[in-house]
């Protein structure tokens, strides 16, 4: 049994997701598959997503953003950037971009992807607990064959996106190389309560075995994220609470340990890998990728969700075009999307790695020039701008849907 619809998307993720709702709302028919069934329950960390002040006028446009704030949001209204042991320190502030009430917003993803399917039309065909088995394609679209509880079925369309994360099948199964390295770090998340709450001030700390952010959580948390060498990581998550604490309030440093205060209570503590992997292509004929299933990036400074909200809102804008809606199948679409998203990928990839490789050294001469780097940004109006519409994502506005 064949069916067949204008695009094919995989992964219904919270990319995968968001691109399925704009399309429908212009009028595509959408196939949107997953090999999990959709869950909303709450987890032990929460799994949180740091949106840039970009992201929510984004979603706002999708009519989104009010039912996601209603389910609770940590405000990022300051950041402040520093190195425990060094001078140099830099705070940014929302209140130097006019029209922006945060930087950005911290959200568990349950909710924003909750908010997005809830908006879901008869547009929208969803296909969970579907794994995929191959597909080909020809100078019509794609053939996809996929496995469900109830056999096999094969779904045709004229693109296919995959936005399935960074193991990405349908990236490897187009044979879409990617270059990138492993950083030979885990990620260690865990939430925490602190004896003066956050003041919706979100902190990152940079050490020389990678960054230690904060973020603050609605509810007066903050949501930790650690990078370290897989063999303290090991420890680390070994450790009972107060002994995690303890490593955690060394780690932070006096200064922003006077600010958020004793260290109260920590959550349940979970680690991922951290790498950078970038699609040498992020087109094949019919064959789109989006999000981490294009570009997989460090965490540092939460750009990872931001970076693929561009993509959905890019490639949505592509489609709206009456040349492409003519001719959905045609390369030139998928040609067009990923010139359009190259230059924005490697631009942030390449600042995340930049950063992470500054901070790398404890050379005493380097941290030096480190501490008057940042008070140099601090104390230059136009750098501190520059970085302010970077961190907030309204320099990258470009390509959104007006």
């Amino acid at each position: 049994m064949k069916k067949t619809y204008d695009m094919v998307i995989v992964g219904a993720g919270v990319i995968g997701s968001a691109l399925a709702l704009d399309l429908a709302k212009q009028g595509y028919n959408i196939a949107l598959l997953d090999v999990m069934q959709p869950s909303f329950a709450p987890t032990n960390p929460e799994r949180v997503i740091a949106l840039n002040e970009g992201s929510a006028r984004y979603l706002d446009k999708l009519g989104l953003w009010q039912d996601i704030l209603q389910q609770g949001a940590g405000w990022i209204k300051h950041i402040a950037v520093s190195e425990p042991g060094n001078a140099g320190k830099m705070d940014m502030s929302h209140q130097a971009l006019n029209d922006a009430p945060a930087l950005g917003y911290v959200l568990e993803i349950r909710h924003v992807l909750q908010a997005i399917q809830k908006q879901f039309s008869s547009s929208v065909t969803t296909f969970y607990g579907a794994r995929c088995l191959g597909f080909f394609q020809d100078e019509h679209g794609v053939s996809l064959n996929i496995h469900m509880a109830e056999g096999e079925q094969t779904i045709e369309a004229s693109l296919l996106v995959g936005a399935d994360g960074t193991n990405s099948f349908v990236r490897k199964y187009a044979g879409i190389q990617t270059y990138g390295w492993d950083h030979n770090r885990l990620g260690i998340v865990a939430s925490i309560q602190c004896e003066h709450g956050h003041n919706d001030t979100a902190y990152e700390c940079f050490k020389e075995d990678g960054p230690l952010a904060l973020l603050p959580l609605d509810d007066g948390r903050f949501s930790l994220v650690w990078s370290v060498a897989p063999k303290i990581g090991v420890v680390l998550l070994s450790l009972n609470d107060e002994g995690f604490k303890h490593a955690l309030a060394r780690e932070v440093g006096s200064e922003v340990s006077e600010k958020i205060g004793r260290l109260i209570s920590v959550g349940e503590r979970a680690s991922f890998p951290l790498e950078l992997r970038i699609a040498k292509s992020f087109a094949q004929q019919h064959v789109l990728l989006v999000g981490n299933a294009a570009h997989t990036i460090h965490p540092i400074a939460g750009q990872g969700m931001n970076l693929g909200l561009r993509d959905v809102a890019v490639l949505a804008d592509i489609l709206q075009q009456n040349w492409a809606g003519k001719g959905l199948n045609k390369p030139i679409v998928g040609q067009t999307y990923a010139e359009q998203r190259r230059l924005d990928t490697l631009a942030v990839a390449g600042f995340t790695e930049g950063v992470l490789e500054t901070f790398a050294s404890s050379f005493v001469p380097q941290r030096w020039l480190r501490g008057l780097g940042l008070n140099a940004m601090q104390n230059t109006p136009f750098c501190k701008q520059f970085l302010l519409q970077q961190a907030a994502g309204v320099g990258q506005q470009v390509g959104l849907k007006s």
